[in-house]
């Protein structure tokens, strides 16, 4: 979002609740690329998700952490190295809960991303969708009417408020990092997801579009390839920092089922055609499979997961280090 240096994201860092994760990519003689992500756990209470309060507890030690992870994958990737003192560019990137997040129908749509978020603000104020109040406003196009150029785009707005994104980028900031661009995870994985399924394949479907991590669900439903609904919110049953309680792993996985059937009820209310015919899931690794064959029974369409191998194809070079979700969040900034 923020694209004042023209190169590509060469570092990228996730911030959640319960993790970091950071990833980088080097390229060699050839151009070939190779990605290396290193995840480390956060002690609680470092980092508390919301879209309207201050998210960081603890800014100091927030910055230590993040030091230790943005040196860490430069130590473990053999003749690489890092000019101590010398801060580096880097995408970072937010979870949905620390956002808001809204979808616009757009009949023009300004060529300049200055002009066309400020046409995006100027319309979430008049349909009062969000309080916009001390927010700032980014957007990108998920869908557009194709090669005539008539009709209406799909807009996927995001708004964050600016004491929240201050606070992000003042820690990294101290930590030697520069914001090259600041994302949403659900934007970058889908994003990431969409780049290796081609347009094609997306253009005619109904499907459902789901991110399980960070303790949030954000729910995107597509219609003959294009967004119509959005529904993000707090995982039900499951704690503010994303982890189950005991005993009630089912419990939640049920609750979040429930969201997504009820997201999809919501939506044919709006789009009485509609017919999912499949869905695609990102989720933490404390629900693995259970949610995906949750969903599946739930829902009655296949399910599919977004898996490294397909991720590594679309990067077109070799992946090490850390597979999970928090990974994958911060392998999508830099593919």
């Amino acid at each position: 979002m923020w694209d004042w240096i023209t190169s590509r994201p060469q570092y990228c860092l996730k911030i959640g609740a319960r993790d970091l994760a950071w990833a980088e990519v080097h390229r060699n003689w050839r151009g070939r690329p190779r990605y290396q992500c290193v995840v480390s756990a956060l002690p609680e209470g470092i980092v508390r998700l919301s879209p309207l309060e201050q998210n960081i507890i603890s800014p100091h030690e927030l910055e230590t952490h993040i030091r230790a992870i943005a040196g860490s994958a430069t130590t473990q990737a053999p003749g690489r190295s890092s000019t101590p003192g010398v801060p580096r560019a880097a995408t970072i990137i937010l979870p949905d809960l620390a956002v808001r997040l809204a979808v616009l129908r757009l009949q023009d749509l300004p060529w300049s991303s200055d002009e066309r978020d400020a046409l995006v603000r100027w319309r979430l104020g008049q349909e009062q969708l969000l309080s916009l109040s001390g927010a700032k406003v980014f957007s990108q196009v998920l869908s557009d009417p194709g090669g005539s150029g008539d009709g209406p785009c799909t807009v996927l707005a995001v708004v964050v408020q600016e004491a929240v994104l201050t606070q992000y980028e003042a820690v990294c900031e101290a930590a030697g990092l520069i914001p090259q661009e600041v994302d949403v995870a659900s934007l970058r994985l889908f994003n990431l997801w969409a780049h290796g399924t081609g347009r094609a394949a997306r253009s005619t479907a109904d499907f459902l579009w789901v991110n399980a991590t960070d303790g949030g669900v954000t729910a995107l439903i597509f219609h003959n390839g294009t967004l119509v609904f959005l529904r993000s919110k707090l995982q039900g049953g499951i704690g503010s920092v994303g982890v189950l309680a005991s005993g009630s792993e089912q419990m939640a996985l049920n609750r979040i089922v429930q969201e997504c059937a009820d997201s999809i009820y919501a939506c044919q209310q709006q789009t009485p055609e509609l017919a999912i015919s499949h869905a695609v899931l990102i989720a933490d690794e404390a629900m693995g499979a259970g949610l995906r064959q949750q969903l599946e029974k739930g829902l009655g369409v296949p399910v599919q997961e977004l898996e490294w191998d397909r991720v590594q194809q679309y990067g077109g070079g070799t992946i090490s280090g850390a597979r999970t979700s928090a990974a994958l969040s911060a392998i999508a900034g830099v593919v």
